[in-house]
């Protein structure tokens, strides 16, 4: 589809030279564009649709990439994206080795920071501005930042080390939603935030006026500025951001371009740290995403099945809380994506979303197993590693049951490096007393859920964004006992193949392509399947017989190596029998991010497709 406009600006410097007048026609043509291809591709669409206006006014004032523009999430970067000169990798987004989702230094000089994950956006752009400071430059750091991602305490953190006098915009974009609706404290807050049209010619003649007494002395003037701020806060209300002796410029509505770029020049013409807080509507100019913009966050190319792991878990938490009062879940604003939102509706007095928060949401789970109540955390994989050091202090250093329920624990092939759920098993193997699992069946993660429920120590359960492999259930439960998860076998319990594979989680269907290969050409293969990984002496012991007989053993792994589950099995196995060493063989995910620079399979870029796994068994 052509566009007349769209389809000549390629850089900011075609932005600039556009008549102000039909900038209008030009952000239609923007989201024309945007629903055109996110619907094809899959991505975030509601978010950008949103800040249509507000990005074009960015790339209007400021001068990317001198000016350092960083967006947080940055899944709201694709209007910066096709401004930038990005419209052809539109074909290739959400695909491995194709134009990333987020931001990407990688991908662009114009993407000043990666930002996959929230809540950064303030502290790099910090980061740049003391840069500049210290250069000598009079550049200016613009960071972008939703309202959901200001619930993160990391932002407030680096509001904390703000220099007022840095070339530093905050735009806080206000609409009220991060994938759902936003909660906590501040987001309720900050609908209320208001400056009126007389406080701000109050402000600006009080500036002028106290500006023309520098001839009374600075003590004098002190004293004026303080009661200048009283009479303020008796007149109109106390404002956050000034109070932190930021400016503040706002609330302007986001959607209204010429608004929109008459603040954004007023904030750099001040040549400070100055907050510019807009209100946006999520989805605007495509009517499904305006009415459900939370069902419109993220599009998924093609339809997902009714049934997931995560959904399976949700019916499963409800019914286990029907009987048992103490059940209670939290979430760090992903209420929809884990299934949680579920709960909620059901039990709204014991679900807690703590917005994007996930070290807060560690350590408030600790508390409430503390007070002996039975928390479920759910969240990403990805995201888990935001709070490792209350995993580590708060939960388990105390041994207290926490119940974590990692989300995504697999490769993500749409949204890249930044939300694989690769090193969760690593990071977690090497704390002392916590258990982990990872069911491959709906079956067993309902008595995994169980077990969980009754232990009084930390536990975790991970699984993929995935629906299960009824392959998976025909081979390993034909006897139908979910109870009895741990290990199952392929093969017969009284027979003893020469190559075994062995591995965990979504990586077994890749394995069972690679076991029929083999069986095939007339070799002697089968598959174990560990659903219970640590302790890894469980899982060690019961397959110890087989190993010892095998000729090759290979683990594949769907996680990074270093620390990993295949690593640690051998350390037991080792401890059992010294010679399974010399026939062991690890397939993972190497030392890297699992990101590739060019379109390819991703499971063949990292080696575990089945045709690498073959040539790993079979030496090649």
């Amino acid at each position: 589809m052509s566009h007349e406009l769209l389809d000549k600006i390629n850089s900011p410097e075609d932005l600039k030279a556009l008549d102000r007048e039909k900038i209008p026609a030009l952000c239609g043509e923007i989201r024309e564009f945007l629903i055109d291809e996110v619907e094809k591709s899959g991505g975030h669409l509601a978010s950008n649709l949103g800040v249509t206006e507000l990005t074009v006014a960015i790339h209007r004032i400021f001068d990317s990439p001198r000016d350092h523009v960083i967006f947080d999430v940055g899944h709201q970067s694709y209007v910066h994206k096709i401004i930038t000169g990005r419209k052809g990798g539109f074909e290739s987004m959400r695909k491995p080795g194709g134009m990333s989702g987020f931001t990407s230094m990688r991908e662009s000089k114009h993407d000043a920071f990666g930002a996959g994950h929230s809540s950064t956006s303030v502290s790099a752009a910090l980061g740049y501005a003391e840069a500049d400071k210290l250069r000598g430059s009079d550049a200016y750091s613009i960071a972008v930042i939703g309202d959901g991602a200001y619930t993160g305490g990391m932002v407030h953190e680096a509001i904390n080390n703000c220099d007022p006098d840095l070339r530093l915009i905050i735009i806080l974009n206000e609409n009220g939603m991060s994938i759902s609706l936003n909660k906590g404290r501040f987001a309720s807050y900050l609908s209320r935030v208001r400056v009126s049209k007389k406080y701000q010619s109050w402000k600006k003649g009080t500036k002028s006026f106290l500006s023309r007494l520098h001839f009374i002395g600075r003590g004098i003037s002190a004293v004026l500025a303080f009661f200048k701020n009283k009479f303020k806060n008796l007149l109109f209300s106390s404002n956050y951001f000034e109070d932190l002796g930021l400016y503040y410029i706002g609330p302007v509505d986001g959607n209204d371009y010429k608004k929109v770029e008459r603040a954004l020049k007023k904030a750099k013409e001040l040549k400070k740290c100055v907050v510019v807080h807009v209100k946006t509507t999520k989805g605007l100019g495509y009517a499904p995403a305006e009415e459900s913009p939370d069902a419109f966050h993220s599009v998924h190319a093609a339809s997902s099945a009714p049934d997931s792991f995560h959904t399976v878990f949700a019916d499963k938490l409800i019914s286990l809380a029907e009987r048992d009062e103490d059940i209670v879940a939290v979430t760090a604003a992903m209420g929809i994506g884990t299934g949680l939102s579920k709960f909620g509706d059901v039990y709204p007095d014991r679900y807690y979303d703590v917005g994007i928060a996930e070290g807060h949401a560690l350590t408030f789970s600790a508390g409430l197993a503390a007070a002996n109540l039975k928390p479920f955390i759910s969240v990403y994989s990805t995201f888990l590693q935001r709070g490792y050091d209350s995993i580590i202090h708060d939960i388990c250093l105390q041994n207290l049951p926490v119940k974590l329920i990692i989300d995504r624990a697999s490769l993500a092939k749409g949204d890249g490096a930044t939300h694989h759920g690769i090193f969760d098993v690593a990071f977690l193997s090497h704390i002392p007393n916590i258990k982990i699992l990872a069911p491959a069946t709906y079956g067993s993660l309902s008595f995994a859920v169980e077990e969980a429920l009754k232990s009084k120590t930390p536990i975790a359960i991970r699984y993929p964004n995935a629906s299960e492999s009824q392959r998976v259930n025909e081979i390993f439960y034909k006897d139908g006992k979910y109870s009895d998860f741990g290990v199952r076998l392929s093969f017969a319990e009284d027979t003893y193949p020469k190559r075994i594979f062995i591995t965990y989680g979504t990586e077994v269907d890749r394995v069972l392509d690679a076991h029929d290969v083999l069986a095939l050409t007339g070799e002697s293969v089968g598959v174990i399947l560990i659903e219970r990984l640590k302790p890894y002496r469980y899982a060690a012991e019961r397959i110890i017989k087989y190993v010892s007989r095998a000729d090759k053993v290979v683990f594949a792994e769907e996680g990074i190596k270093n620390g990993g589950a295949g690593m640690l099995l051998l350390e037991e196995l080792r401890a059992l029998d010294h010679t399974v060493a010399l026939k062991y063989a690890v397939s993972a995910i190497e030392d890297n991010f699992a990101s590739p620079t060019e379109p390819c399979d991703l499971y063949g870029f990292v080696g575990l497709d089945p045709e690498h796994l073959i040539n790993k068994m079979m030496d090649k």
